[in-house]
């Protein structure tokens, strides 16, 4: 069995990490559990019954829903065990941890990492950087189905979707991500409304033939005068819901982040990134990205 024993940031890290090592678990044929999923298991099909999120799925209980609390009790031991296994540097036994720090990678598809798999029952991985991009590739559609939504969340997005695509052929999510952006990398991704309102005039006249309208999720309320000319609804304003409903637009807009970059995974919907403030889309990408992705 795999477990992750550390949390990893917000809902974007979580989803990506979480993505990687259930292709990972897949390909070795063992048991992955994530108790560091805590604070969005309830949000999805594959995980709100267990209280270790586990994959493959194991049903907790079909009639009563875990509390929080338990569940973040269960993920900090979890994280105290597999901490101490990682001080000791055990590298025998039926249980290690592997603890990776800063950014330096590990390929869950290489042979070292497969052999500890096999050779360990229980495996503690702590860390960011733990990633198999093949891996994921090949086991995409199952990671999709776990990964589902909950129905009550799923209802949101599909009332929000059809509200934002209206009579529109060509539907494009917008992420505006401030909050913590302001300080992130001293502000380098915190582009002012008025960039964001720009990048999408640009994408209207990139496609003067199509009825272009755009749904924009933000995790502060917006005003809508500042989008004054374009056709504009706001998302359901839950971070899940938010981002499964970028999923269903037709080209994803937004600055280099873990929520579109799942977004874009999960709908296999067309992402534009917005690398710097003063980025000029280009219109030939605009229009490639538009062709890859068109409602009839």
């Amino acid at each position: 069995m795999i477990v992750i024993a550390r949390s990893v940031g917000r809902l974007g890290n979580h989803l990506e990490l979480y993505a990687h090592f259930i292709a990972a678990a897949r390909e070795y044929g063992v048991t992955l559990a994530n108790p560091c999923f805590a604070e969005y298991a309830d949000c999805f099909v594959g995980t709100k019954n267990d209280p270790w999120c586990r994959y493959p799925t194991r049903e907790h209980s079909q009639n009563k829903r875990l509390s929080l609390g338990r569940r973040r009790v269960q993920a900090k031991a979890t994280y105290l065990a597999a901490r101490t296994l990682a001080h000791l540097r055990l590298r025998w036994g039926p249980a290690v941890a592997i603890r990776l720090k800063g950014e330096s990678p590990l390929d869950l598809g290489a042979e070292a990492f497969a052999s500890m798999v096999q050779r360990h029952p229980l495996l503690f991985v702590q860390g960011w950087c733990f990633r198999c991009s093949a891996l994921l590739a090949k086991h995409a559609d199952a990671v999709r189905r776990h990964l589902q939504i909950t129905d009550e969340h799923r209802l949101n997005v599909d009332r929000t979707i059809e509200q934002a695509r209206g009579d529109s052929d060509f539907l494009v999510g917008v992420h505006v991500r401030h909050g913590d952006y302001a300080t992130w990398k001293n502000g380098q991704h915190f582009y002012p409304l008025a960039k964001y309102a720009g990048w999408m005039r640009q994408i209207v006249k990139a496609f003067p033939d199509r009825n272009v309208r755009f749904m924009v999720c933000s995790e502060k309320p917006l005003d809508l005068e500042l989008f004054a000319g374009l056709h504009v609804r706001f998302g359901p304003g839950h971070p899940v819901e938010d981002m499964y409903s970028l999923a269903d637009t037709d080209l994803i807009l937004g600055p280099p982040s873990t929520f579109t970059i799942w977004a874009s995974f999960y709908g296999e919907t067309p992402l534009m990134v917005l690398e710097h403030a003063e980025q000029r889309l280009d219109r030939e990408q605009l229009q490639r990205l538009g062709r890859s992705r068109c409602v009839a």
